[in-house]
């Protein structure tokens, strides 16, 4: 290890060395005009400055270069010519003198001579410039990738991998499109190309024959490269007649570890100024010089799961000996990833059944009048739902549960049962939207449909249900008057926005909250709420369905409901995927079907127009409608920048029949229910996730007539059109979810980087088989240990608690 480490140092001062030499000589043939590398000598020295180790009085002198005259230049080469010719041997760095350690290396060459160096212990800690040959430049420059620490460089992993086959004799090469080969370097051409660039073709030999290899390159010729030293090469393999030929291979000295060619090597995320030799260089150090990293998953878990050691992973997904070995290096680290998060979510779900909480008898007369004056029957899923909920709540332990389902699948009409419930225990129920719209739709539909039951809710209660709307748009004398009488026990149940979790409403006696469209509502927003009462009953609701391995994980402290049906008759929506041409075809439907007394939206990824983003804008396409292709009708314009009572204003107007288009962007993605809409034209489709398309034909098809959804492609690139075909094919939100959650990542779909939980670097949480392994594993962990302080589970207790410091809930 020591020698393979000093062996890099030295490569990488040597070749520093030797390029500075060779421009340095380049420049005094061309008079010192600063032309002899691109970008000029200063540039060069800065770009080579942790190499060099010059002192700080000759580089502030080389950073003045291009303002000299040709005799200050001269000068200032024939300085650079002084400090670097007394350089015989590459100069190693010395890293600091704080927590590492030394010990004797075995001997190594250098210039003819044998020496000697001294191996680097490192603490995981350590700064990543403790690391001989990262200076300053190069640490800020890893800093970006995520790498401050050399513990870092443990789990920067890579993002793919290059298979280079062994090394062959050059006999045997010819007809392979990747070849590895080790030989001689016997000589050295350089011819110069446009651009001041250089091809470099060094000629290879063994005892059988030899090869070229060639490369082009804006400076000078590596060090590596040179006469009599024996290099080993990978890459494509080109023939030109009889001469097999290597184009641009990657390379190292022959006796070196392989770390670039003649195995498997990792293709490492990069930034600029950082190469991939660079960065396996030091990763190979770290992973030599650091210490055995911990286990941290129990030797029994290990052993029930033939999971590899840590150690053997973190060496496996950096150099694979095999794919085999990769798999079980990826999987073991996988495995770390999910295992605190499904411990830390199983962990709360039995922290909060642990808590006592009022229960809420079903009132079954109440109920059962209820469901006889709906102006329709309960589908079976409704049902299941409500059945399951009545029963959560009955228990003396707080419900926490998902209820998920289509848009117009009926979830409103089994929270306002839920809700009638908790009012006819003689306690208060709320209700909480993510937008005044909404919540204002919500008060007027349970207003209409306790008003079906009146008579039975007054046997029940004595009295109506007493509703009250709280939001920000109410005045400060009506609101005050509101919370006093929700303090007072004087409502039962408030439908409100936002406004219902701010600290100053007070409840008398909170037994259910219901939050709707919960994936817009935050994770300290949804905790404030469960704190209103005395441990209430917490419903929330999504009509974007959550995939079955998130539910598993990431939901994995909530129970799910799901609502798998639509009511009778609903027919289902139309959807057509049109390119650019096809928008007239679109124009027309909307036109036909306005004349028949119907209503439909165009929506846009953006609000105004962009040069970043080639995407079409809600404004400008507002402004082009009404002069183009429906300035016949008439047109509205809803966007997130406009105010909250701008917003209302308009979505009323439109729900009341007052316009017959609504242009707008995402921000009616939750938005007031319009059954007379039946044209839904999505500009830029690729611009959103496949459940957010879902989510927006959904707002069209909830009367009595059949109902038109066009996606219009910008992008017409296979990817894209592959993507929207899928909505076209399916109208199962669910199966779109899935395949959302395996484009996008859970990152993007459910706003997992806001939530706090960390991204995954190993695990796909597509992976339904492995996500209820790694399910079942945490059961155990907790049914052995439920409180994580045995002493084989301090390592996964340290890492739920990080986890449970940062994460919330999912979104």
């Amino acid at each position: 290890m020591a020698a393979s480490l000093h062996r890099d140092l030295a490569a990488d001062a040597a070749s520093a060395l030797a390029t500075l030499r060779n421009v340095l000589q380049l420049e005094e043939q061309r008079a010192y005009d600063d032309r002899a590398i691109v970008g000029g000598l200063a540039r060069l020295v800065a770009r080579l400055a942790d190499d060099l180790a010059l002192a700080d009085d000759l580089l502030r002198r080389v950073q003045r270069y291009d303002e000299q005259n040709p005799h200050q230049r001269a000068a200032t080469l024939a300085a650079l010519r002084a400090a670097t010719d007394s350089r015989k041997e590459p100069a190693l760095p010395t890293p600091p003198a704080t927590p590492e350690q030394t010990n004797a290396a075995p001997a190594y060459a250098v210039g003819g001579r044998t020496r000697t160096r001294k191996t680097i212990i490192l603490n995981p800690d350590s700064p990543i410039s403790a690391l001989p040959g990262v200076g300053p430049t190069r640490a800020k420059r890893l800093a970006s990738l995520g790498i401050s620490t050399v513990g870092d460089l443990r789990f920067h992993l890579p993002n793919r991998y290059q298979a280079y086959p062994p090394p062959l004799p050059a006999s045997q090469l010819g007809f392979q499109h990747l070849a590895s080969f080790e030989g001689i370097v016997r000589r050295v051409d350089v011819a110069a190309l446009p651009g001041r660039r250089f091809r470099i073709t060094a000629i290879l030999a063994d005892s059988t024959g030899s090869i070229a290899a060639s490369w082009i390159r804006a400076g000078g010729v590596p060090s590596g490269i040179s006469e009599g030293l024996r290099l080993a090469v990978s890459g494509r393999l080109d023939t030109y007649g009889r001469q097999a030929h290597f184009d641009n291979p990657e390379f190292e000295p022959a006796d070196a570890p392989a770390l670039n060619t003649r195995r498997t090597v990792p293709v490492y995320p990069l930034t600029s100024g950082i190469s991939q030799p660079f960065v396996r260089s030091i990763v190979h150090t770290a992973i030599e010089a650091l210490p055995p990293i911990a286990e941290t998953l129990p030797e029994w878990l290990r052993a029930e799961e033939s999971l590899v050691s840590l150690n053997d992973a973190i060496r496996q997904v950096h150099w694979p000996d095999s794919a085999e070995e990769l798999e079980a290096a990826r999987h073991r680290l996988a495995f770390e990833e999910v295992v605190p998060i499904s411990l830390l979510v199983l962990g709360r779900r039995l922290a909060w059944q642990e808590t006592p909480a009022q229960r809420i008898d079903p009132p079954w007369p109440l109920l059962a009048d209820f469901r006889t004056r709906l102006p329709f029957s309960l589908t079976r899923g409704q049902q299941r739902a409500l059945s399951t909920i009545l029963q959560d709540m009955a228990e003396p332990r707080p419900m926490v549960r998902l209820l998920q389902g289509e848009v117009g699948s009926g979830k409103t009409v089994v929270a306002a049962m839920a809700l009638l419930a908790a009012v006819a225990n003689g306690g208060q129920a709320a209700i909480v939207a993510p937008t005044e719209i909404l919540a204002e739709q919500h008060l007027r539909t349970l207003t209409e449909l306790y008003r079906g039951t009146q008579p039975a809710i007054e046997a029940a209660l004595g009295r109506q249900v007493r509703l009250a709307l709280l939001s920000g748009a109410l005045s400060r004398r009506d609101r005050l008057q509101t919370l006093e009488a929700i303090r007072e026990g004087e409502i039962d149940l408030v439908v409100g926005t936002h406004a219902v979790i701010e600290k100053d409403v007070e409840f008398n006696r909170l037994l259910l909250a219901v939050v709707d469209e919960q994936h817009r509502f935050g994770v300290s927003q949804r905790v404030a709420l469960r704190r209103k009462g005395d441990n209430p009953h917490v419903l929330l609701m999504t009509a974007t369905p959550i995939p079955r391995t998130l539910a598993l994980t990431l939901y994995g402290d909530l129970d799910i409901s799901t609502i798998d049906e639509l009511p009778s008759g609903r027919m289902p929506v139309e959807t057509t995927l049109l390119r650019p041409l096809g928008r007239a075809n679109a124009y027309e439907r909307v036109r036909s079907e306005v004349a028949e007394g119907r209503q439909a939206f165009v929506i846009c990824p953006l609000v105004e127009g962009s040069a970043v983003v080639e995407a079409r804008a809600a404004v400008t396409e507002y402004e082009r409608l009404q002069r183009a292709e429906l300035s016949e009708l008439k047109l509205a314009l809803l966007h997130g920048r406009m105010r909250p009572s701008e917003k209302d204003e308009v979505m009323q107007a439109f729900a009341a029949g007052a316009y017959n288009v609504l242009v707008t962007t995402s921000v009616v993605e939750v938005g007031v229910d319009v059954p007379n809409a039946t044209v839904m034209i999505i500009e830029d489709a690729e611009h959103f996730g496949l459940a957010q398309l879902h989510q927006f034909r959904g707002r069209v098809g909830r009367g009595a007539h059949q109902a038109w959804c066009f996606l219009l492609a910008g992008n017409e690139s296979p990817e894209s059109l592959s993507r929207l075909e899928a909505v076209t094919r399916s109208s199962n939100g669910l199966d779109l979810a899935e395949e959302d959650l395996r484009i996008r990542g859970p990152g993007d779909y459910f706003g997992l980087k806001q939530s706090g939980f960390p991204m995954l670097r190993v695990a796909r949480l597509t992976d339904l088989e492995f996500v209820q392994r790694v399910r079942e594993a945490a059961g155990r962990i907790l049914k052995r240990d439920p409180t994580l302080s045995e002493p084989d589970h301090a390592h996964l207790a340290a890492a739920v608690r990080a986890l449970g410091s940062d994460a919330g809930e999912a979104n």
